[in-house]
């Protein structure tokens, strides 16, 4: 039996990751989680339930038989020595830590099973951060496992193309929706092509970067919008006429400036991002959507990096400009990194902040735009 192991036990790793391990024969699944409560919450009861939205059905699955550990208990290094692929399933800023712990798991691998291969999965919405993630591992390895590493472990990046949600990460009711495939680099070093909505492509830094664009960028927008508006989810902002106009105009600017920008025909963008209708209506909160508002917002991303885009191409990005300054707006308390960014607009004023996380100087006409909509929006 193939071992499987799941570091980040929150909506994702349980909802579509664990759901879809748990239905594929032979594999073993163990979560590994940095929050004591929802690993307490797993196994005392012992199995979580998953509501699984497909195309002509929705499933509700009992997910039995796994094991979850802290870092803190020795099943936890165990799961590292044994494992055949691992699964990153946390935040771009949780990785190094989770990567600091692992190695002292690898270490012990290489003497226990050297000749054992491993493949690690990051399952993450940022592009463009697997050579500094390889370059972790080097740093925390002692240098006469580098050659053992090199040949043994594989580091792929992955799309994720699916909507999960949860009341918290600690929660054992989880909705997810599966119509779309889990898109990971390749090649690969373990054979995962018996597990449904697991499949492999190349050119995967370049779909990642559409993806995000394409699909994530109007998510945000329609998060943003949404808070500001009053709503809770994003199907009440997609029911709002106003709201579901504005969002298909992010939607245009964007997919024109990847067209511009990117060598994919339209049929190519279609195949990639468009996601066919679930059966039955899965609530997406926009708390969930819009958490981390300035991972968002930050150069390069899914809205500043497509205003970049279509600037460059000298198309239109005046909806995107106004998707942003809705975001600059977002002050929901219970979100960590919305406080910061406020406190940031308070301290340091709306120009300085913007200038600081798009990356656009302060005369540039895309930072002139998000300026004109943020003072207008605030003063409405």
């Amino acid at each position: 039996m193939k071992h499987a192991l799941i570091i980040g036990a929150g909506r994702l790793g349980k909802g579509f990751i664990g759901e879809t391990l748990a239905n594929a024969e032979g594999w073993k699944t163990t979560f590994i989680d940095i929050d004591e409560n929802v690993i307490e919450a797993m196994k005392n009861k012992g199995y979580y339930d998953v509501c699984v939205h497909r195309e002509t059905r929705i499933d509700e699955h009992r997910v039995r038989g796994y094991d979850a550990y802290t870092w803190k208990q020795s099943g936890a290094m165990e799961s590292v020595i044994d494992a055949d692929v691992i699964y990153f399933v946390i935040y771009p800023e949780q990785i190094p830590q989770a990567v600091c712990t692992v190695c002292e798991g690898l270490y012990r691998r290489k003497q226990q099973q050297p000749d054992k291969k491993l493949c690690m999965i990051f399952i993450t919405n940022k592009n463009h951060l697997m050579k500094d993630i390889e370059q972790m591992f080097y740093e925390h390895l002692p240098e006469e496992t580098h050659a053992w590493f090199q040949e043994q472990v594989v580091l792929r990046d992955s799309i994720v193309r699916r909507s999960t949600d949860a009341q918290s990460n600690a929660a054992l009711n989880i909705r997810t929706t599966a119509v779309l495939s889990l898109l990971i680099q390749q090649p690969l070093n373990v054979d995962l092509s018996a597990i449904e909505w697991m499949e492999t492509c190349d050119q995967l830094e370049l779909l990642k970067d559409v993806k995000v664009f394409v699909v994530n960028g109007p998510h945000a927008a329609s998060a943003f919008l949404g808070y500001y508006k009053g709503y809770e989810t994003i199907n009440e902002i997609s029911s709002d006429e106003e709201g579901a106009a504005f969002i298909k105009e992010v939607e245009k600017e964007i997919t024109e400036g990847v067209l511009q920008h990117y060598p994919l025909t339209k049929k190519q963008l279609y195949n990639l991002s468009h996601f066919p209708a679930a059966k039955g209506e899965m609530v997406d909160y926009i708390y969930r959507v819009a958490y981390d508002p300035i991972r968002k917002l930050t150069k390069g991303d899914r809205l500043a990096g497509s205003a970049a885009m279509c600037y460059a191409h000298g198309l239109p990005y005046d909806a995107i400009a106004k998707a942003m300054a809705y975001g600059f707006l977002y002050d929901e308390p219970r979100d960590k990194q919305a406080v910061v960014l406020q406190k940031s607009i308070h301290e340091e004023g709306i120009l300085q902040t913007i200038v600081k996380l798009t990356g656009f100087a302060k005369e540039h006409e895309v930072t002139k735009r998000i300026l004109y909509y943020y003072e207008q929006l605030k003063k409405a």
